[in-house]
């Protein structure tokens, strides 16, 4: 006989919707980070205590929390980034939209936030119980800035927290990756990142990762987060409003340049780093191949355009986006790549775009040189 319909108790429906959040330590450094560039924060220290398992800390020096906001700041869906569902293709101008990232630490980990504005006259130290519910506040001393600090994360979740402890070298490293790409595309943003170990082999503190805020442009940014040999035989891609509606900017390989695997293509949509769209990185791989087939091109790519022309509300990692005219700007790149590297003829031009479906290009495709 068929049990009877019964609608979950909230707080069921909480621990199920927060345990999607944050799944890895990749995700919950993302969304941490992407709270302090939301402050407007000019310098992040990201610190990992045996890689995070111990304790992630992210500190930054942005705007702070408004005591008025203690009580909602973990709860779920409470968010100043939006009013109305519309905000997201009109106004949005942050990487957070959804309200949902403290709220799922919270149930992953013991969460606490330290914080002060520039109107506080000292700062509060917040606790926050799994729920995110505000559970203690006391005074506390520190710079205008937040710091959130959780302990024991994934500890709640047994078969969760296993798996980041059998590879917490691989979430440490994608942690990391993560933080790079954000700190390409913030030149004027000082990362720090630190990795703490108590004991065992290699205990003790440990660099990963520190920028001086001070890069101009995408050439020095990549230098200075990826290494020189990054930045060696690469050449700057621009392209200023196509047919598209598109702007896009940032460095590819030269056709003397690559490597041997493609772990140096980093995608950015209004700033925020992106999976590799699918047809623009097929058709950069694809043509670059035409002139050299042994690499893969070194891509630091940044579009840029008015938020009704990207969609970035299709997973909760905002990571896969969709681009509005999507076609016409394969168009504009496939030009540019033209320029760029110089094809022997304008049927190989031809024939690379026609593998995308795009049609009547005839006028579109470069001349030979």
């Amino acid at each position: 006989m068929a049990k009877q319909l019964d609608r979950l108790d909230g707080n069921v429906v909480h621990e199920i919707c927060t345990n999607q959040v944050v799944v890895t330590l990749h995700a919950c450094v993302k969304e941490l980070v992407e709270n302090s560039l939301d402050a407007g924060a000019t310098r992040i220290e990201v610190r990992l205590r045996e890689s995070g398992s111990e304790l992630l800390e992210v500190v930054d020096n942005g705007k702070g929390v408004r005591p008025d906001d203690y009580a909602a700041l973990a709860t779920r869906h409470a968010t100043s980034k939006i009013r109305r569902y519309d905000d997201l293709s009109t106004s949005l101008d942050t990487f957070g939209f959804r309200g949902e990232a403290l709220a799922g630490i919270c149930a992953m980990g013991d969460m606490t936030i330290c914080t002060k504005t520039l109107d506080d006259s000292m700062a509060a130290l917040l606790s926050y119980d799994r729920f995110g519910k505000l559970s203690q506040q006391a005074p506390a001393a520190r710079e205008v800035g937040t710091t959130v600090s959780v302990r024991e994360l994934f500890k709640r979740l047994p078969v969760r927290h296993r798996e980041f402890l059998r590879n917490a070298k691989t979430q440490v490293s994608a942690a990391l990756k993560l933080i790079q790409s954000y700190a390409v595309a913030q030149p004027s943003v000082r990362f720090h990142v630190v990795a703490e170990r108590a004991r065992g082999h290699g205990s003790g503190r440990a660099t990963l990762l520190s920028t001086s805020g001070n890069a101009a442009g995408w050439l020095q940014a990549t230098a200075a987060v990826l290494g020189d040999a990054v930045a060696t035989d690469v050449a700057p891609l621009e392209l200023q409003g196509g047919g598209a509606g598109w702007k896009v900017s940032g460095l590819i390989s030269t056709p003397n340049g690559g490597r041997r695997s493609r772990d140096m293509q980093l995608y950015f949509v209004n700033r925020r780093p992106i999976d590799p769209p699918k047809r623009i990185a097929k058709l950069i791989n694809d043509t670059f191949h035409q002139y050299n087939s042994r690499l893969w091109p070194v891509v630091i790519l940044s579009f840029c355009a008015g938020q009704d022309l990207v969609d970035v509300n299709v997973t909760p990692d905002k990571r896969t986006v969709f681009l509005h005219n999507e076609e016409a700007l394969l168009v504009d790149v496939q030009q540019a790549l033209a320029e760029l590297w110089a094809p022997a003829s304008g049927s190989a031009a031809i024939a690379t775009l026609s593998n995308f479906g795009i049609r009547g290009l005839g006028s579109a495709a470069p001349a030979a040189p």
